[in-house]
């Protein structure tokens, strides 16, 4: 294959997100079981701030190229399959995809229809599996349970909320401000409390004293606030991740006296360790939820790929709603 130069964002120590580079490469040659792709669009999330950081429990060898979820082009394979070629693919990996092309092991692929949406496979796939292995694979959500949600505006966090409204589970929200409340009412989801408010309370009154069946924590606020107090007995609280690296620590006592079950949700390393059966069935049963419309993204930001850096300063502050995509110079070809 010709070579090509392409441009991508380099971290070459870990820290603030402002010191990523633009650096052009060259295309290097393709090891065993490797395809290149023409990426299209990058999906950004909150984990990419953690690793640029460095406070992500997986640590990518420095420099790397961040990103975790894209899509593109087969461009080129190694793999004695031609028919990969021209296949539009999601990329869902622990780096690599700030880039106009990126190498990769092809199981870390997954294939698409050329007709899918190409913001669409760059901004879904990772909040829909986390919002699948969170509530089927670990909360085991059932019809009518309560569940309360922290950092529900955010891309995970409406892919939770859809899904569990899609099961029939009584959905509570925790948010920071009237604009993500307003944009979670328009999901339906019927009770909505500010951070600042008696949560405790007003989950009791909206549970009729039962308490939450389950806390869902997807940004660490029980540093903060003491969520499991509304927690039901026998209660599930599933721990997605932290913002500003706010961990926390759960008294022993109080987990035995309500007989509390504790969940670490890490849905990428899941589905890595699943057999190759499970792994298919997750996926097909994520893309089946997102053709009936619970894991369809209705609104996202679309930006260039040189503002890449301050789009994922915002994640970083927290000044985000919803999903932020990047497009690259490709995304017009297909």
């Amino acid at each position: 294959m010709k070579k090509m130069y392409y441009n991508n964002y380099i971290c070459q120590k870990l820290g603030k997100i402002e010191n990523l580079e633009i650096k052009e490469n060259k295309s290097t040659e393709l090891k065993k079981n490797e395809v290149r792709l023409k990426v299209l669009a990058i999906g950004l999330n909150y984990v990419d701030t953690l690793m640029i950081k460095g406070d992500y429990q997986y640590k990518n060898e420095l420099p790397f190229v961040p990103g975790t979820e894209a899509c593109g082009i087969i461009i080129e394979e190694n793999c004695n399959d031609i028919k990969l070629l021209n296949r539009k693919a999601i990329i869902f990996s622990k780096s690599g995809c700030f880039s106009e092309e990126t190498i990769i092991n092809v199981s870390q692929l997954v294939l698409l229809e050329k007709k899918f949406s190409s913001l669409d496979g760059a901004s879904f796939f990772s909040s829909a599996l986390t919002a699948y292995v969170a509530l089927l694979e670990k909360a085991k959500i059932k019809k009518n349970n309560f569940i309360l949600i922290t950092g529900a505006s955010g891309g995970v966090g409406q892919a939770c909320v859809k899904l569990a409204l899609h099961l029939k589970a009584r959905v509570i929200c925790i948010v920071s401000n009237k604009k993500k409340a307003a944009l979670l009412k328009k999901l339906g989801v019927k009770k909505i409390t500010f951070i600042n408010n008696d949560i405790k309370k007003e989950v009791m009154e909206f549970t009729n004293n039962k308490g939450a069946n389950i806390v869902l924590d997807i940004n660490g606020l029980l540093k903060e606030k003491n969520i499991l107090s509304g927690l039901s007995w026998n209660g599930k609280y599933l721990i997605v991740g932290f913002t500003d690296n706010n961990i926390s620590t759960i008294k022993t006592n109080y987990i035995l006296i309500k007989s509390i079950q504790i969940f670490g949700v890490r849905a990428g390393e899941f589905l890595r360790r699943c057999s190759i059966t499970k792994k298919k069935n997750i996926i097909k049963d994520i893309f089946s939820l997102y053709t009936r419309g619970v894991f369809k993204l209705e609104k996202y930001s679309i930006k260039p790929f040189n503002k890449l850096i301050y789009e994922l300063i915002k994640i970083r502050d927290r000044k985000s709603i919803g999903k932020i995509i990047i497009k690259t110079k490709y995304l017009g070809d297909v």
